[in-house]
């Protein structure tokens, strides 16, 4: 942690772009509708200090952070692993996403299809 103790850093790691979409594989998402959270009602905004928007209960607020798309960023969810024909997608273990060996990978674009968040890139080789 260089930066917390005020020491220069290296490089900054290039963020990729956010997955359009077109990217997103909908069909790993359930139609959910938000939750909605409760309201003050007006006699109470205009005569108190009270909280005027409600907050999520602790159920809710799992049930709004599972209708995330996370639109680009890998959540570990194993689709890449689990469909991939040539076993070139490598567990790093929790937190550590995957690695892809590109001798066991013949291109087939299973993993970049089946992944529900549009974070694998299919890239063509330049030789």
């Amino acid at each position: 942690m260089p930066w917390l103790r005020g020491e220069a850093t290296e490089t900054a790691v290039p963020k990729h772009e956010p997955a359009t979409f077109e990217r997103l594989n909908p069909w790993y998402y359930s139609d959910a509708p938000a939750t909605v959270r409760p309201l003050l009602d007006l006699a109470r905004r205009q005569s108190s200090f009270d909280e005027v928007q409600g907050g999520l209960t602790e159920g809710n607020a799992l049930f709004e952070a599972r209708r995330c798309l996370s639109c680009g960023n890998c959540f570990e969810c194993d689709n890449c692993y689990g469909v991939c024909p040539d076993n070139a997608v490598i567990k790093l273990g929790p937190g550590w996403r995957f690695q892809f060996n590109y001798d066991y990978c013949k291109g087939c674009g299973l993993c970049a299809a089946e992944c529900p968040c549009g974070a694998i890139d299919m890239v063509d080789e330049t030789v």
